[in-house]
């Protein structure tokens, strides 16, 4: 049976770590060897700070996909979405390895990054390291509970993994979306609770939905609904975490999805404005500084490729 890798599902940490990376050889086959290890270097771990409920995963770029694995490829792997519109814009940012640690001790993300980057060595240079982190009950930096109508327990496999029906070649993978974004606190708390409450269209201590018939226009909640067109549940998977300090902050948003197109139809009906000029207004205080799309393979398809 096939073994999805442990960060995809797990339950929320306090901390976490990022690293994007550029590959600097061209030596596939010990780029493959060292992949493959990534999942039992992270078992490893987590064994030694089992306290620490430590997990993570390795996920490959799309751009990087066709040079590491050129035989074989996931059917629904594209580059991130063109979803510009307006001053609303999401600039691809094409990275060709994801690392991500989580768990509960900052240190052990910190030794944990330390043994893979040792272990991947002079192959690869990092692009950029995002420590994020767990903000209050599981909140967003704008205050607000972090989506609030994740799915939850058995449901966030069957959201998550792609399953053997649709590509049996990388069952138990997922296909992920990661935007980066930066927030603007300043112009965000201008707005006061109230009028945070109602751009949102949720309370912001309970996350409650708000009566759309109690509203005067769109709200975020409105156009970050998981419903399709014709009023079909969207599957998707959020694995989000806050990160900066006190000169910048925003989030590190990581979407996991087993049928990626939902995904893009999500995104699409956030930044796109529809036929009245609407789109997602919380946009308008957070920016979206870097996007890619990557495919988190299984632990068997890592170790048999």
């Amino acid at each position: 049976m096939a073994r999805a890798q442990a960060g995809i599902c797990a339950e929320p940490n306090l901390h976490g770590l990022t690293l994007l990376l550029n590959v600097m050889t061209d030596d596939v086959l010990a780029v493959r060897r060292k992949l493959a290890r990534i999942p039992a270097i992270l078992q490893e771990l987590d064994d030694r700070f089992s306290e620490a409920m430590l997990n993570g995963y390795v996920a490959i770029g799309n751009d990087y996909w066709d040079v590491v694995y050129p035989e074989r490829r996931p059917v629904h792997l594209h580059s991130f979405p063109d979803i510009a519109d307006g001053d609303r814009q999401a600039p691809r940012e094409p990275v060709d390895i994801l690392l991500h640690v989580r768990s509960d001790r900052f240190d052990a993300n910190f030794l944990a990054a330390r043994t893979l980057m040792e272990w991947l060595g002079h192959d690869v240079e990092v692009l950029d390291q995002i420590r994020s982190f767990r903000f209050l009950d599981g909140r967003d930096l704008t205050g607000f509970i972090d989506a609030p109508d994740n799915p939850r327990g058995m449901r966030k496999r069957q959201a998550a993994l792609v399953d053997a029906d649709d590509d049996a070649t990388f069952v138990a993978g997922s296909y992920l979306f990661v935007q980066k974004f930066r927030h603007d606190l300043r112009r965000w708390e201008q707005l006061g609770p109230a009028g945070q409450e109602e751009l949102m269209g949720r309370r912001k201590v309970t996350g409650e939905r708000i009566s759309e018939a109690s509203l005067s226009h769109v709200t975020h909640a409105g156009k970050s609904r998981l419903l399709d067109a014709n009023e079909q549940p969207l599957q998707l998977l959020r694995q989000n975490m806050p990160w900066g300090d006190l000169r910048e902050q925003g989030l590190l948003a990581m979407y996991f999805a087993a049928q990626p197109a939902g995904v893009v139809q999500w995104l699409k009906q956030r930044y796109q404005a529809d036929e009245r000029g609407d789109y997602d207004p919380l946009l308008d205080y957070i920016q979206s500084v870097s996007n890619a799309s990557y495919f988190v393979p299984s632990i068997n398809f890592l170790e048999n490729a």
